[in-house]
């Protein structure tokens, strides 16, 4: 009788949620080859050799269920299940951080924001170009949810207890409760001093102008109380200030963060806990009402939105072929702005700025 072959070990998947273009599996004796299981299909198998060693899986980008199948002489084995968020592999540039102005972009988003019934700013760049544009970038805005990014930017740095399922609904739900809860976790039990310290926080990581004063203000469902306020102040009497150019280099701090780059990692947070703790959270972001109506399908988006009545905000990285273009579009009126209107607009700026810059712009 022949001896009885025992199927491989069980291959290992890197834990990263976030990769760009490939992820490592670890793989034991008596594996011939793997293959990628992605959303319960077989999308490729890639040949290896004998012995235990790390292979690099090259992915299909987007949003993956992935298991691998180690098959050899005595049968298949399958790693465990897990989603994997993967960006393109061009997405793995450091790139630059000085921006270029695109001539024929800046022209496209003038027009824009000249037909908005509203106060806008517009700002976006290649991050391997350095091609883009601005309009009324410097302007600050009442930022509403977008600034709950540097909330988690400030948790992952600091931990101080916020438990990971509050993260969750901050920043993939959006929820102002549990953004108020992290805030007072961060502040020791103070949500006022926690605000104080997302402040520090994005100061460190060099925006100068963009701030968090107090939790955010719920407004309970069951009925608005008869307005008794000023209206004529200064719309910048809010708790959450920024301009599109800094929530824009925010992101660009996140994303070169999770390539173990730029500020982050001068404050001590590492690539995989960027990727594994911030990255992921910005990438399941429900809202899928402003810049990702622009979007083909398939293209990745790491962001976050913000709106009220008075605002419509989306701030984010979008992962082309050709590299990833950070886009900031803020809207205001004190009459306020209508979904259809504001992440209308929004959508607009994000086909202007991928239709030009897609391909890395000209600058």
């Amino acid at each position: 009788m022949s001896p009885v072959v025992a199927p491989p070990p069980a291959p290992v998947v890197a834990p990263s949620p976030v990769v760009f273009g490939r992820t490592t599996v670890r793989i034991g004796p008596r594996t011939a080859r793997i293959q990628a299981v992605v959303d319960g299909r077989d999308r490729l198998a890639v040949p290896v050799a004998r012995g235990p060693r790390r292979v690099q899986l090259e992915l299909p980008t987007g949003r993956w269920n992935l298991r691998v199948r180690a098959v050899g002489p005595g049968g298949v084995r399958l790693s465990a299940a897990q989603v994997v968020w993967v960006l393109p592999s061009s997405g793995a540039r450091l790139g630059t951080t000085r921006g270029r102005l695109d001539r024929r972009l800046q022209a496209d988003l003038v027009a824009l924001t000249g037909r908005l019934p509203a106060i806008s700013g517009v700002y976006a760049q290649h991050l391997i170009t350095g091609c883009g544009a601005g309009v009324n970038a410097g302007a600050q805005f009442p930022t509403a949810s977008v600034l709950k990014a540097g909330i988690l930017l400030d948790a992952v740095r600091r931990p101080a207890g916020a438990p990971a399922s509050l993260l969750d609904q901050m920043i993939i739900d959006s929820n102002d409760r549990a953004a108020n809860q992290v805030l007072a976790i961060q502040g020791g039990g103070d949500g006022v001093a926690g605000s104080a310290r997302v402040t520090e926080t994005l100061r460190a990581i060099g925006l100068q102008q963009a701030l968090v004063r107090r939790p955010y203000i719920i407004e309970e469902t069951a009925g608005r109380p008869i307005p008794v306020e000023t209206t004529a102040q200064p719309a910048l009497f809010t708790n959450f200030i920024g301009s599109p150019f800094e929530l824009a280099r925010m992101f660009v701090v996140i994303h070169r963060g999770a390539l173990g780059g730029g500020a982050l990692r001068t404050l001590g947070v590492p690539a995989v806990r960027v990727r594994a703790e911030i990255s992921w959270r910005l990438l399941e972001v429900r809202d899928r009402t402003k810049l990702a109506q622009a979007l083909p399908p398939g293209v990745p988006l790491l962001h976050k939105t913000g709106y009220t009545e008075q605002v419509k905000h989306d701030v984010g990285v979008v992962y082309t072929r050709s590299g990833p273009v950070v886009v900031a579009a803020m809207t205001w009126s004190a009459v306020g702005v209508s979904d259809a209107t504001g992440d209308g607009f929004i959508a607009e700026v994000g086909r202007a700025v991928l239709k030009r810059l897609s391909g890395g712009g000209r600058c």
